[in-house]
């Protein structure tokens, strides 16, 4: 067993790569792409290198491992798909040709989202630009490197190594060859569970231990919110769960974690200054999604629809039903903000879809599989923290200790 206290050399090593990955995005915020930009990648693969260091921990060796061969595979496959291509990895070329993280702001191809977030294009451009030139395989595989912080800050919440390994099979079957084509939302569902993992993590500790796991959950909620626009949606509702779990079982207000949550957006918020400044919007907001939903909702077969295209994937029904009806998911912190913060997004995504202005065949089709894997994801994190803890319970009640 493992202990999640004290930042270990893969906590230390994943919290500096993510304050280089946001170093990045402020130098280009500020019209510095080239250079300092540069020099703040090279770092984030510094400490990828010196992540190696982890490799003591049997936790961070299955991340390891799977981020390496996931970058291997990357290298070696182009993307084919329309949103990689159209979206990501075309705003990611117009950063490299037009040198600033604000060239799709001119709203050129608006067929391409451009109130999107600029950070993984960004990160993607930079990447193209260590190279020399432009391609579609580095800048691709550059995205996929950014599953390495997220995984190492989330194992450090898995207290043994059979706990980790589970997770690791789970989101390499999760996210599958979302991993590694240039989609976001297996990105996007990794770095949930972070933040989630993260926040849980504060409690009960003081000094500088607590200090680096609000630093490490203000890094991680940051990076969440700036990888496409549902990560600020699912950043909210892991902070408004984790502080309402913290209240229930804590009685007392988690300040740090509400000041850190609040420090993670500003990056997000600079960026939507720039996007209003534009004049840009998106097709969602931009329509009128209340009165859509309205219309859809008394019609049964509507629902029926949005209902069988998030089920797809329906792992995570028979998940839900064995986290709500166990007795000890209401004693385990962390597993019961899991379960309320999948549910809750699945009931945004299930509002979203019934007011979609788009023909609402055609858009479960194109996305509902994909944009499910965050919810998941976080309930098979939640029920690999319930098992893990759950072992840990029986040496615990021999001592004598109050289960928590």
């Amino acid at each position: 067993m493992f202990s999640s206290t004290a930042p270990d050399a893969g906590a230390r090593t994943a919290l500096g790569m993510l304050a280089g990955v946001l170093a990045c995005y402020v130098f280009a915020a500020f019209g510095w792409v080239g250079i300092p930009a540069q020099i703040a990648f090279v770092a984030v693969l510094g400490g990828a290198a010196w992540s190696v260091m982890a490799a003591r921990d049997p936790r961070a060796v299955w991340m390891l491992v799977i981020v390496g061969v996931l970058l291997l595979i990357a290298l070696g496959s182009p993307s084919d798909e329309w949103d990689p291509r159209s979206i990501w990895l075309f705003h990611a070329k117009r950063v490299y040709l037009d040198g600033s993280l604000y060239s799709q702001l001119d709203g050129y191809a608006a067929f391409s989202h451009n109130d999107y977030p600029a950070l993984v294009p960004l990160w993607m451009a930079t990447a193209a630009r260590l190279v020399g030139h432009w391609n579609e395989i580095f800048p691709k595989a550059a995205a996929t490197l950014l599953l390495l912080p997220a995984l190492l800050l989330t194992v450090r919440s898995l207290h043994t190594w059979w706990a980790a390994g589970l997770f690791a099979v789970a989101v390499l079957n999760v996210g599958g060859t979302y991993l590694v084509d240039g989609y976001m939302d297996a990105l996007l569902a990794v770095y949930a569970v972070a933040a989630l993992a993260t926040a849980m993590q504060p409690r009960m500790q003081t000094g500088g231990v607590a200090w680096f796991n609000l630093a490490a959950y203000a890094a991680t909620s940051a990076v969440l919110a700036l990888i496409k626009n549902e990560g600020v949606v699912l950043a909210a509702l892991v902070a408004v769960v984790a502080v309402a779990v913290c209240l229930r079982r804590d009685r007392r207000m988690p300040w740090g974690l509400l000041g850190a949550f609040a420090l993670s957006l500003l990056p997000l918020l600079a960026w939507k200054l720039a996007v209003a400044g534009a004049h840009l919007g998106n097709d969602l907001t931009g329509s009128d999604l209340k009165g859509q939903l309205l219309a859809r909702l008394p019609d049964l077969s509507q629902s029926v629809l949005v209902l069988k295209a998030l089920l797809r994937g329906a792992v995570w029904v028979p998940l839900v039903l064995l986290l709500a009806l166990l007795a000890r998911t209401w004693r385990t912190p962390t597993a019961l903000a899991g379960l309320c913060i999948a549910i809750a997004y699945a009931g945004v995504l299930y509002a979203v879809y019934l007011g979609t202005p788009h023909d609402l065949e055609w858009h479960l089709a194109t996305s509902a599989r994909r944009t499910a894997l965050p919810v998941q994801l976080l309930l098979i994190y939640a029920v690999l923290v319930l098992a893990d803890q759950w072992r840990r319970a029986v040496p615990r009640h021999a001592a004598g200790e109050q289960n928590g």
